[in-house]
């Protein structure tokens, strides 16, 4: 395994996939110079946040068939305004439900029931 930076492994990739948070340093991480990057083979999968992909740069790229496809979970805006990416082809869309696992689901209970012994006050909850 080596480390490489962002654009080397963009380059590279068959298949990138989004897992970030969302903030000023994030915002369209994947813009028009980054997406340009893919292979044409690649895929991109965004499980994270929308808004961490420029929606319209990347629409463009696969209906021109310069990506080989993409999987998204989120939008910057949901439901998305531009419908077009529902149907596409070469995209494959969920409804926001990444992060709906059965371990993901047991480990917020636990998170909220955790929360709750932890509280001295029920005050600290308003």
């Amino acid at each position: 395994v080596k480390s490489v930076g962002i654009e080397e492994l963009i380059k590279k990739s068959d298949v990138v996939t989004l897992h970030l948070p969302l903030d000023d340093s994030t915002k369209n991480i994947m813009n028009e110079e980054r997406l340009q990057m893919l292979k044409s083979s690649a895929v991109l999968i965004n499980l994270a946040r929308g808004g961490l992909i420029d929606e319209a740069i990347l629409k463009k790229m696969l209906l021109e068939k310069r990506i080989a496809g993409a999987a998204l979970d989120v939008f910057e805006v949901e439901p998305p305004i531009d419908k077009e990416l529902l149907t596409m082809d070469n995209v494959l869309i969920t409804p926001h439900i990444g992060g709906s696992t059965e371990e993901a689901i047991l480990a917020m209970g636990v998170a909220a029931i955790d929360g709750l012994d932890n509280a001295k006050d029920p005050l600290e909850f308003i």
